[in-house]
């Protein structure tokens, strides 16, 4: 228990020190963090563009076909906007595009910080007066938190025209369908949406970065820093998720 709580004080001293490290940086390192940084946009975000519309674009088509089938039978597809709202909009579109990001670039991340801190080029850095929370760890933490928050309502935007889909092969008229959506969704759903964008976005540019400069076991250490930043970041999205549902009631 005393471990776990130390290596939780470490990770929020790790999160702070990222953030500050934005502001110790020179207008030449800070062009330098722009240029890693679109380059880990380029892999986090733009590169898992199909896997989200795949995603988002299945479980918006399951969930409304089988729910226009069945409400369309108690005569309540009023539902339909409610359900699209807040199960896919709301809580599914943010968490699972979250851990689609954390398993695909989490992982990565984590590999190769972890191997860069086993090569000794971490120390290379810091010999030659570089501070890697700077070089390697902000442009990926910023990158984290726009790819996240991108993602999401990419995710959301695929599963309202997935949804239409289901509806209009179900027997709804597509202006109906959008209809019912528009009037269940509301700016606050968008502000959360974005909100946990933000949050999750911080977890997934944190912890991967925290575990990968964390090896100290040599090589046989990166696949499980790999993997416990992995594991640790999807909990710490539930548990971020939980806390957003409780705040929000």
């Amino acid at each position: 228990m005393a471990r776990r709580v130390t290596r939780t004080g470490a990770l929020a001293r790790f999160f702070v020190r990222t953030l500050g490290s934005w502001m110790a940086l020179s207008p030449g390192g800070r062009r330098v963090v722009r240029r890693v940084m679109l380059n880990q946009i380029w892999f986090t975000a733009l590169q898992a563009v199909p896997i989200i519309i795949v995603l988002a674009g299945i479980l918006s088509y399951l969930v409304i076909s089988q729910t226009v089938r069945e409400l369309g039978r108690l005569n309540a597809t009023e539902l339909i906007g409610t359900l699209m709202v807040i199960a896919i909009v709301r809580e599914l579109g943010p968490m699972l595009t979250a851990i689609a990001v954390a398993g695909r670039s989490g992982t990565a991340m984590a590999a190769e910080l972890a191997t860069n801190t086993v090569m000794g080029e971490i120390r290379a850095l810091e010999g030659i007066g570089i501070d890697p929370l700077q070089y390697l760890v902000l442009p990926r933490f910023v990158a984290a938190i726009v790819s996240v928050a991108g993602l999401i309502l990419l995710f959301d935007c695929v599963a309202v025209v997935a949804g239409l889909a289901a509806a209009v092969m179900n027997g709804m008229s597509s202006a109906r369908y959008f209809d019912i959506v528009l009037r269940s969704l509301s700016l606050t759903d968008v502000w959360l949406t974005l909100a946990k964008g933000l949050v999750f976005g911080i977890v997934i540019g944190v912890v991967p970065s925290f575990h990968g400069l964390g090896v100290r076991r040599g090589p046989t250490g990166v696949p499980i820093a790999s993997s416990e930043a992995v594991l640790v970041s999807i909990v710490l999205i539930f548990i971020c998720s939980a806390l957003f549902v409780a705040v929000t009631q």
